[in-house]
């Protein structure tokens, strides 16, 4: 039994697509392509918005992907945030 066959394919992508981007997002921010905070966040928010809709689920589960997704992000994009040291848009 694999990981994919115990979570479920929607789930199992979720997680990869979400590790994925903030590969992604590490990159473009080490190579001077993302260098705001409201870059990336504005990034994510494009990044995620086409993932669900490749999804075709109803609009009430791509609110909870979208939220869970956003969960799993959070605590590495803090990381990230302090290890690059982005500049902040007030």
């Amino acid at each position: 039994m694999q990981l994919i066959d115990y979570i479920g394919k929607n789930d199992f992508n979720m997680i990869y697509f979400s590790m994925s981007l903030l590969k992604d997002i590490d990159y473009k921010i080490n190579s001077n392509i993302l260098y705001y905070k409201n870059q990336v966040i504005h990034y994510i928010d494009n990044c995620i918005e086409s993932f669900v809709e490749t999804l075709h689920v109803k609009c009430s589960l791509q609110t909870i992907y979208k939220a869970e997704i956003y969960q799993l992000l959070t605590p590495k994009l803090n990381k990230l945030y302090e290890k690059h040291r982005l500049f902040s848009c007030l």
